[in-house]
C-alpha cells in the first residue's frame, strides 16, 4: 500500500479528518513526523487549497477545507478497502 500511497502524507489528511483543527506541533507528534516536515508539507497543501492555515498566537492552527476533507475521505475509504 506505501507504494501507492505515502504514509506520512496519508497519516497527516487523517490526523487533520478526526481533530480538525490542530497545531503544527500536535500534527507533527501525533503522526510519528519532525516538526519541520509538517511545516513543509502543510506549506504545500496550503498551496494546493487543501489546508489553512490560522495564526493563534505564536502557534498556527490548521484545518482542512472541503477539498482536504474529500482527500482525507477517499484516503480513508483506500486504507479500509486494503485491510
Amino acid at each position: 500500500m506505501d507504494a501507492v500511497l505515502k504514509t506520512k502524507p496519508a497519516n497527516v489528511f487523517l490526523f487533520l479528518k478526526g481533530s480538525n483543527p490542530a497545531y503544527l506541533s500536535e500534527i507533527a507528534k501525533e503522526t510519528g513526523t519532525t516538526y519541520v516536515y509538517i511545516t513543509h508539507f502543510v506549506s504545500k497543501l496550503m498551496e494546493k487549497g487543501f489546508v489553512s492555515v490560522e495564526p493563534k498566537g505564536k502557534k498556527k492552527m490548521v484545518s482542512l477545507t472541503e477539498k482536504g476533507r474529500e482527500v482525507a475521505a477517499h484516503i480513508e475509504e483506500i486504507r479500509r478497502k486494503s485491510e
